[in-house]
């Protein structure tokens, strides 16, 4: 068996549970985890993202009447059409459209501007939909809002310029749908409002009501009705369809929806068993020059190449620095694996330049990584100095026992402005994101988000345990921290079918050392939250673990009713708790903060579906077969000795 990216083959630590999440990472509520070539480990499918592989029935409840509902009234034609020929126009309800009003066929598409499967549904089927059957009148398109903000954090604001673009028009509406689809690199970060309004820009819309628009937030509120929406027809993923009322699940290939679309025009049933088993595209790398380049690290000759671009003035650089590449250099690096390649990418200071020229200089004395090191560890002494930078510079050269006359000579010199401008250049040609960003074999990495890099790269992760509930020997060789959602179905098989044998054969024997941990996807699963502080309120009174277990053996009972707090506090009861006190603790919400910031925490580590584990720091996703778990825990065993 394979691993999708060859530098998952190098580290046997790394090979084992990057095999596990490669191979196996089939079976989680939310997305699953990306290797380093962006191919994404589906929890069903390339083509069913951010859902599990469970039966449609179980996913949907279409309501009735919906389709007809829509047919029933459909005035709202603006009477415009798109940069394509299209007609386009509004719902009564302020949906907005393409295709038809008077098509026999309405396809509702729920869809979150973040998800790249969504982009790839817009850029790849739907492009041809229009091309075909809304051309010819037989399909109208309608779309709804419903960003994943959890693990999504700019799709909310994407949906909001989008309608932000719809207050110009229905046409305008749908040309920055197709602009947010096409280019999401450039808004998918902390600068996504500036990108919006330079679309805005771009496609001639009125600049000053629509920066209003997306600065003031004006359709966050539609958005998240349109999320209530949704979850009350049975939405729990992105993309998902309803064709004539039918459900439709993933960014299906083309041939699907043309199967779809001819079965209810004939009046059938849509045929999905299960999604498709399609493999998503695998991007183009990049090339890299040769030139600019500040440092290197390693072998030129090593199998595998990682580009850095940096900005010394940049505060996530920074901590990438003190925390990260001293710990990849010793696994891929110092090992033959990887050559290390850092570019200047000066953009966040006026005096990341000369910082970029400084370590430059420092090199010339062969010191060029302990100034990286100390420019970084100094930040707060230059950023901002101006002029005085220089001097700090030169405090730090003589600190590492340069000769600084010869330092101070080279960096007044101006000899490396121009290497330092090819990196940029380059950088900005090539797409260079927020920093630090990387190229690795080609393939972009931002690594602003804290452990990307990390994760990325397969490298073991510290997960804090701190005050988590826990079983087994905390000195137990393995520890096997669960993220976990109590209305996940998927974590629920993974407490049913495999945590009584991980128990019974690793945890009471020593082995391992299991640590439960929050991660509620609460988009999708409403009553996850509240499920979790009841367990935590159980374990006030010492019984987390069999509270936790009651709540995933009666998950089909309280999952979805309105009395979930009820049944909690029976089951407090049951467990012969003090049902007064649980119930206090439930109402009060003083549980919360605990869950949130475990969530929290998850998602610093790319945690981003459930179940989710690190397996001694390394990073596991979704409800693995105990057989295949079985057969990575042993193996791990085996190379630590054990």
């Amino acid at each position: 068996m394979q691993f999708n990216h060859p530098l998952q083959q190098k580290h046997p630590l790394m090979a084992l549970f990057l095999l596990l999440i490669l191979a196996l990472g089939i079976s989680a509520c939310g997305p699953s985890v990306k290797p380093v070539n962006e191919t994404a480990v589906e929890p069903a499918s390339a083509d069913a993202p951010f859902t599990a592989p469970i039966d449609s029935d179980a996913i949907f409840t279409a309501p009735s009447g919906s389709a007809s509902e829509i047919g029933a009234d459909r005035t709202a034609v603006s009477g415009e059409v798109d940069a394509t020929g299209l007609p386009v126009g509004f719902m009564p309800d302020g949906h907005p459209y393409r295709g038809n009003p008077e098509a026999p066929v309405v396809i509702e598409e729920f869809s979150d501007f973040q998800c790249p499967y969504c982009s790839r549904f817009a850029n790849q089927t739907l492009s041809r939909i229009n091309q075909n059957q809304i051309a010819a009148g037989d399909v109208l398109f309608v779309y709804y809002d419903f960003p994943l903000s959890n693990i999504h954090p700019q799709a909310e604001a994407a949906a909001n310029a989008a309608r932000c673009a719809g207050d110009q028009g229905a046409a305008a509406y749908w040309a920055m749908h197709d602009f947010l689809f096409t280019q999401p690199e450039a808004w998918a970060n902390n600068s996504a409002e500036d990108a919006f309004i330079a679309f805005a820009e771009q496609i001639g819309l009125d600049s000053q009501p629509f920066a209003e628009c997306v600065t003031g937030g004006a359709h966050l509120e539609a958005i998240r009705d349109d999320v209530d929406l949704g979850l009350s027809r049975g939405v729990s993923s992105t993309p998902s369809f309803f064709v004539n009322g039918q459900p439709l699940i993933g960014a299906q290939p083309i041939d699907v929806f043309n199967q779809a679309i001819t079965a209810v025009l004939n009046g059938e049933q849509i045929a999905q068993d299960q999604p498709s088993n399609e493999t998503p595209p695998t991007p183009t790398p990049v090339p890299i020059s040769d030139e600019g380049i500040a440092a290197t690290l390693g072998d030129a000759n090593a199998p595998f190449t990682i580009v850095e671009f940096t900005d010394f003035s940049c505060p996530a650089c920074a901590r990438y620095a003190a925390e990260t590449i001293d710990t990849l250099t010793s696994m891929l690096v110092d090992t033959g694996q990887v050559q290390y390649v850092l570019k200047d990418f000066p953009q966040t200071a006026p005096e990341a330049q000369t910082a970029a020229a400084a370590a430059r200089c420092a090199g010339e004395q062969d010191a060029y990584w302990p100034m990286y090191q100390a420019l970084f560890a100094a930040q707060a002494d230059w950023v901002g100095q101006g002029d005085k930078a220089g001097a700090v510079f030169s405090d730090l050269a003589a600190g590492l026992n340069l000769d600084t006359a010869v330092f101070d000579t080279c960096l007044a010199s101006g000899k490396f402005d121009a290497a330092i401008q090819a990196g940029v250049s380059e950088g900005s040609q090539i797409g260079v994101g927020e920093l630090p960003y990387f190229f690795i074999e080609g393939y972009p990495l931002s690594g602003a988000e804290p452990n990307s890099v990390e994760i990325a790269l397969g490298l073991p992760l510290n997960v804090p345990i701190g005050d988590a509930y826990t079983l087994g020997d905390p000195n137990a060789p393995i520890t096997m921290i669960e993220f976990t959602d109590f209305q996940c179905p998927f974590c629920e098989r993974h407490f049913t079918e495999t945590m009584p044998q991980i128990r019974q054969n690793f945890i009471d024997t020593g082995k391992v050392f299991y640590v439960f941990k929050d991660f509620p996807l609460s988009a999708i699963h409403p009553q996850a939250q509240l499920a979790a502080e009841a367990a935590r309120c159980a374990g006030a009174q010492e019984a987390y673990v069999p509270m936790h277990d009651a709540l995933f053996q009666n998950q089909a009972l309280w999952s979805g009713q309105g009395n979930a707090a009820d049944m909690f506090t029976g089951y407090a009861v049951e467990l012969g708790l003090d049902g007064d006190v649980f119930r206090a603790c439930l109402d009060s919400g003083e549980m919360e903060t605990a869950v949130l910031a475990d969530q929290a925490q998850g998602a610093s580590f790319g945690v981003n579906g459930t179940p989710a584990f690190f397996i001694n720091g390394f990073l596991v996703s979704g409800a693995l077969p105990y057989a295949s778990l079985e057969e990575g825990l042993n193996g791990l065993l085996s190379e630590l000795g054990q």
